[in-house]
């Protein structure tokens, strides 16, 4: 319950503070190189969605890599928020992207994720995963291709 609460500030949050639907990055020039309560709202997104980005990504990725990869919260980007029942409703899209990596931080694709935050949704504290996409793959170091099992 903490949980959905500590969510659903964070979304009024982001969205009285202008996040629209276009890409962020496009509207608003944001600071990362000092805190600030965009940034502290943010955070606590991604650290929330990061468990279940990192799930998905390892069921993808280790298709092929035979190994997990690791998916950073400061690498997690959103794209685009959506209120999907209108003006004060509780019911979200979010669509991130985030490069997972493997050894050092060598990224090995770049995916984006799309998910629905509501009450509505029973399991998972309200998150539910709607969307995967694969959008392109990095070649990564032959020392890290475990065996030689990495096939893309």
């Amino acid at each position: 319950m903490l949980k959905k609460l500590i969510l659903s500030f964070c979304f009024v949050s982001l969205l009285s503070i202008g996040l629209e639907t276009t890409p962020y990055a496009n509207t608003r020039d944001i600071d990362t190189t000092k805190d600030s309560k965009f940034l502290m709202y943010n955070d606590m997104l991604m650290v929330i969605l990061n468990g279940q980005v990192e799930e998905v990504a390892n069921a993808y990725y280790f298709k092929t890599l035979k190994q997990r990869v690791a998916v950073y919260p400061y690498n997690m980007n959103v794209v685009n928020v959506k209120r999907v029942n209108g003006f004060r409703g509780f019911d979200f899209l979010i669509t991130i992207e985030t490069k997972p990596s493997i050894g050092a931080h060598n990224p090995v694709g770049k995916d984006r994720f799309t998910f629905q935050i509501s009450s509505d949704v029973p399991k998972m504290d309200g998150i539910k995963l709607i969307e995967f996409k694969h959008i392109k793959s990095y070649s990564i170091p032959p020392h890290l291709r475990d065996g030689g099992l990495y096939t893309h």
